[in-house]
C-alpha cells in the first residue's frame, strides 16, 4: 500500500508522479492510504485523476484507504470527488 504524504503540493508532484509510475510498473492493484494528507492542491488532485483515468481504461481503479478531509475537500471543490470515488464517511 502506498502512503500519501501530509502535504500534496505542486512542489512534490514530480516525486509523487514517479512513485505512482513505479506502482503501476509493479502491475499490482493500486492501494493508496490517505490518512496523513492534511493539504492537497490542484496539481496533486489532477495527478490522482490522471492515475484513476489510466486505471479505469484498464478495468481497474484506485483502492483508497483511510480518510482525509483535506483531499476530499479539494476533490469536491474541483468537481472530481465522484470520479476519484473517495469515500466521504
Amino acid at each position: 500500500m502506498f502512503q500519501l504524504p501530509e502535504e500534496l503540493q505542486i512542489n512534490n508532484v514530480a516525486a509523487l508522479h514517479q512513485n505512482l509510475i513505479e506502482l503501476l510498473d509493479e502491475g499490482k492493484e493500486i492501494e493508496i492510504d490517505i490518512n496523513q494528507v492534511v493539504q492537497a492542491d490542484t496539481a496533486s488532485v489532477q495527478l490522482l485523476c490522471a492515475l484513476q483515468k489510466h486505471l479505469l481504461a484498464t478495468q481497474h481503479k484506485i483502492q483508497w484507504h483511510g480518510k482525509s478531509d483535506a483531499l476530499i475537500a479539494s476533490a469536491k471543490a474541483l468537481g472530481v470527488l465522484t470520479f476519484l470515488e473517495i469515500e466521504q464517511s
